[in-house]
């Protein structure tokens, strides 16, 4: 049986097909590494709470729980890179930080205490960086507004999953900021 001429004869199913694959042979790694433009040295630890790359900027960030963590002191150790290729190593208490205003570490923190962990927060996450347009992690900026905007293009798209994926995001940070107060 043939579906729309493939198959047939003048149009065999395998016309036009071939595999694609590059005649360089060679370590991967090193192709990587030898990229034009790349500048920092990528620390994304799989031990990490939540761990995050911004290949725009050559940021990294990773996310732990502090040494003294407890209910009642919800601190946390954000370590990685700056856009300047530094390393540096931050200390966030969640129960201080305003996501109406505060720094992109600061609200990852946050976001990992509120337990957004998963695969889609991972890019929820790196669509709110772009959206809110900082110029680096440390920047400080309104993230509800951020999150609030998104939602509203999710709407626009007709994106459902997305509209309330961004909604729940925004109810986990609100309820803990207010639990907080």
């Amino acid at each position: 049986m043939s579906v729309n001429g493939i198959g047939t004869t003048g149009y065999p199913a395998w016309y036009g097909t071939r595999k694609a694959e590059s005649s360089a042979k060679g370590d991967f790694g090193a192709n990587v590494k030898g990229a034009a433009g790349a500048k920092n040295v990528v620390h994304i630890t799989p031990d990490a709470l939540f761990s995050i790359y911004d290949a725009k900027t050559g940021e990294s960030a990773n996310v732990y729980k502090a040494d003294d963590y407890s209910e009642d002191n919800p601190v946390y150790l954000v370590k990685g890179m700056d856009k300047n290729g530094n390393e540096y190593e931050q200390t966030v208490d969640v129960s201080k930080v305003n996501p109406n205003s505060c720094s992109y570490t600061e609200m990852l923190a946050l976001n990992a205490h509120t337990g957004n962990r998963s695969d889609s927060n991972f890019l929820s996450m790196a669509i709110m960086k772009d959206k809110a347009s900082t110029s680096s992690y440390h920047e400080k900026t309104d993230w509800i507004s951020a999150a609030y905007a998104l939602m509203s293009d999710m709407k626009t798209l007709g994106n459902w999953d997305g509209y309330l994926r961004y909604g729940k995001w925004i109810n986990d940070i609100l309820t803990f900021c207010k639990g907080k107060s």
